[in-house]
């Protein structure tokens, strides 16, 4: 008795694998299918996105006693006062320090600590 349930189980499990597989092959096939013909969307999308990170600049702007500074501009400012006191236009590093109350803008440029009026 226990061989007879267990060859018709076999026969059940084969059954069920018969009718099964020819669904999960069209599956995989159709799945396949849809990567296919996503994968240029998918490209574009990720290029798009490099481009806006790439292309991306914040602006930024100090306001007090109702006038405002640009931070892009400061930056060029001491930038350009560097080179003019260093003859060099290598910069490595570069912080500004804002003091809007000394009217004053002060920079670290390669560790060479300067300063310039807003």
């Amino acid at each position: 008795m226990y061989l007879m349930a267990t060859e018709s189980i076999k026969d059940v499990v084969e059954t069920a694998r018969e009718k099964v597989e020819p669904v999960v092959r069209k599956a995989r096939s159709a799945a396949k299918s849809a990567e296919k013909k996503a994968e240029p969307f998918v490209e574009a999308a990720k290029s798009a996105g490099r481009q806006v990170a790439a292309g991306f600049v914040p602006e930024l702007y100090v306001q007090n006693a109702n006038r405002q500074y640009d931070c892009a501009i400061l930056l060029e400012r001491c930038k350009a006062d560097f080179e003019v006191k260093h003859h060099t236009s290598k910069i490595r590093s570069c912080r500004l320090y804002i003091k809007p109350e000394d009217n004053m803008v002060y920079y670290v440029i390669n560790d060479i600590e300067d300063k310039l009026p807003l």
